[in-house]
């Protein structure tokens, strides 16, 4: 297994958005599109993969000077729980130190929190709904 930054013109970062929309939006039946917000272009793209293709995935984002963001954190449901999203999140939060982060959130499913706040994150304010799915989440942040 390796950790590989993507670009949007390699084959793994066509099966991150494939992942990204079955596990997040399919279900809530939103269109694909909903995958190419304001932020995916000028994105950070990691994926975990091994020969068997794309394992996890999580994107970074720099939304202030400085302050950056993760999101479309994800794992291949038959690989779940095996530490591999514990593995792309501590490389994204590495390369957001590197670029000076002062601040990292991100907006985490409730099962998720724990394994956030093992990194340093803190909830910030109150569960709200997601409005593209239904899903509750909850904001983190991080001080770096």
């Amino acid at each position: 297994m390796e950790l590989i930054q993507l670009q949007t013109t390699d084959d793994l970062y066509k099966e991150a958005l494939e992942l990204r929309y079955d596990l997040f939006f399919r279900e809530p039946k939103l269109p694909p599109s909903i995958l190419f917000d304001s932020l995916e272009a000028q994105s950070f793209h990691l994926a975990m993969a091994n020969e068997d293709g794309l394992l996890a995935y999580g994107r970074l984002s720099e939304v202030q000077p400085n302050e950056f963001k993760i999101s479309q954190m994800v794992v291949r449901p038959d690989r779940q729980g095996k530490g591999l999203g514990s593995a792309v999140l501590s490389e994204l939060i590495q390369i957001a130190t590197k670029h000076n982060a002062t601040a990292i959130s991100l907006n985490a499913r409730l099962h998720a929190v724990p394994m956030y706040e093992k990194y340093g994150f803190e909830t910030v304010g109150d569960t709200f709904i997601a409005a593209s799915t239904g899903v509750p989440h909850t904001k983190m942040l991080k001080h770096c």
